[in-house]
C-alpha cells in the first residue's frame, strides 16, 4: 500500500508515482526562467577522490534548469585545491561553477572577520555558500544536498525544487526525506539519538509547539533541501554537525506551516556509513551525536535560566534512557519482519554512545551554558551590516 499519510502540521509530498523525467525538466525550465536554481554542495576535500561525487557533478552538468553549482569546500591545501577545481570544472562541463575555499586564506578572513576565529564545519560551508550567492545578488531558488551520495539520480533536484519552483505549490522550503537502509537500517543518529530525544523533552517539558515541529519531520537529519533563497538567508546556522537542526528550528520561527514541507525523495540513498566496532565508540559519530544533542538542547531551552536548564536536561537524560530502549525494540522488529540484519550490540553501543554525549552535556551546561559553538548571524544580516564584505566574498570565490 502506497504511504499517502498527512501528518497534521507539516504537509508531505508523498512519493506514489514517477513522472516523465524529460516532461518534468521541461516543466521546471519553464518555471524557473525567473527564479534561477543554484545547486549548494558543502563538501570535504576527501569527496574529490571518492567515487561519488564525479558521478554527482556528470549527472548534474546535464539539468538544465540548474543555472550554477556552488562547490563549497574544506580540508585542503592550495595544490589540492587547484586540482580540485580543475577536477570540478571537468565533470561539470560548461555548467557555470564557483569554488569557496573556505580554509583558504580570502575565506578565512571573510569567516574571521563574521564569527571571530573561524570553526570548520558542514554548517560553515553552507553559510559561506548562501552568503556568496546573497552578495551576487541571486533571488531565485538553493537547492543543497550531500555529496556522499553512491546511488546519486537527478530525481532528487527535481523533487526538492518542484514545491519551491511551482507557483500553486509555492512553498518557501522543503526539507527530503527517504530511507536510510541496505542490507540493515542506517541513520542511527536520527533514529536512536534525536526521535527519542524529541520524546523526552515532549515528555519533561509537556506540549510544546517547537518540538511538535521538529517531531512531524520523517528525517530531520537529512542534508537535503530546497528554499527560497530570501528565506534562507535569514537563517542563524552553526558551523558544525548542529546544521539540519538548527535549520528546521529557523523554518518554525520564520515560515508558516503552508510555506513549509517535506518531500519524499522516493528511493534508497546509499550514503558512506560510520561503523562501530563491537564494544567501542567511533569518535566521529560520538561528536556528531553531542554537536547535535547540544543544538536540539539550546533550540528548545534557549529561554531558560542555565541552572533550571541543568535540571530540566538531567530529567530529559532519565527518560531519553527508556526511550531509547524503546526505539531499539521498535527497530529490531522492523528488521526482522524486513529480513535485515539487526545486531543489537551495535545498536546498543550507539545508544550507550549517544547517552555519553547527553551525560557530557548535563555535566557542562552548568559552566558552559547551552550556546552552541560558532552559532553565525544570518548571511542577510551579514551582509546589510557590512556591505563591502559582498566584494570580498565575490572575490574570494574561485
Amino acid at each position: 500500500m502506497a504511504d499517502f499519510y498527512q501528518h497534521s502540521r507539516l504537509p508531505t509530498l508523498h512519493h506514489l508515482a514517477t513522472p516523465d523525467a524529460n516532461a518534468r525538466e521541461a516543466e521546471l525550465v519553464e518555471m524557473t526562467r525567473e527564479r534561477p536554481v543554484a545547486l549548494l554542495l558543502p563538501a570535504l576535500h576527501t569527496e574529490v577522490t571518492r567515487p561519488a561525487l564525479p558521478s554527482i557533478l556528470r549527472q548534474v552538468s546535464e539539468v538544465p534548469y540548474i543555472s550554477e553549482v556552488v562547490l563549497s569546500m574544506n580540508g585542503m591545501t592550495e595544490a589540492q585545491m587547484h586540482a580540485a577545481r580543475e577536477k570540478c570544472r571537468e565533470w561539470l562541463g560548461d555548467k557555470p561553477m564557483s569554488l569557496l575555499w573556505n580554509d583558504g586564506p580570502q575565506f578565512e578572513a571573510v569567516h574571521h572577520r563574521v564569527n571571530g576565529a573561524h570553526s570548520p564545519g558542514k554548517g560553515a560551508n553552507i553559510w559561506a555558500g548562501i552568503a556568496y550567492l546573497r552578495a551576487k545578488g541571486h533571488q531565485g531558488i538553493v537547492i543543497s544536498h550531500d555529496t556522499d551520495i553512491l546511488n546519486y539520480g537527478t530525481s532528487l533536484l527535481s523533487k526538492l525544487c518542484y514545491p519551491i519552483a511551482h507557483p500553486r505549490l509555492n512553498y518557501k522550503f522543503a526539507k527530503g526525506y527517504y530511507s536510510r537502509v541496505a542490507d540493515r537500517l542506517y541513520g542511527r543518529v536520527t533514529r536512536l539519538l534525536i526521535f527519542p530525544l524529541i520524546h523526552a523533552f515532549q515528555e519533561v517539558l509537556g506540549p510544546q509547539p517547537l518540538l511538535e515541529h521538529l517531531e512531524s519531520f520523517r528525517y530531520p537529519l537529512s542534508g537535503e533541501f530546497a528554499a527560497d533563497s530570501t528565506t534562507v538567508a535569514n537563517f542563524s546556522i552553526p558551523s558544525a554537525w548542529g546544521l539540519e537542526i538548527a535549520m528546521l528550528c529557523e523554518v518554525h520561527r520564520h515560515l508558516q506551516v503552508s510555506e513549509m514541507c517535506q518531500v519524499d525523495i522516493g528511493f534508497h540513498y546509499e550514503h558512506r556509513h560510520r561503523q562501530l566496532e563491537p564494544g567501542t565508540v567511533e569518535p566521529g559519530l560520538v561528536s556528531a551525536a553531542a554537536d547535535v544533542a547540544r543544538c536540539l538542547a539550546y533550540q528548545v531551552l534557549r529561554e531558560s535560566q542555565e541552572r533550571a536548564a541543568e535540571s530540566l536536561l538531567r530529567l530529559v537524560l532519565e527518560r531519553y534512557k527508556t526511550r531509547a530502549a524503546e526505539w531499539m525494540n521498535r527497530y529490531e522488529h522492523v528488521a526482522l519482519l524486513n529480513g535485515l540484519i539487526y545486531d543489537r550490540a551495535e545498536e546498543g553501543a550507539a545508544v550507550a554512545a549517544f547517552t555519553e554525549a547527553l551525560e557530557v552535556l548535563c555535566t557542562t551546561v552548568g559552566t558552559q551554558g547551552l550556546l552552541v559553538p560558532a552559532l553565525r548571524p544570518t548571511p542577510d544580516a551579514v551582509l546589510r551590516a557590512d556591505p563591502s564584505l559582498k566584494q570580498e566574498i565575490i572575490a574570494a570565490a574561485l
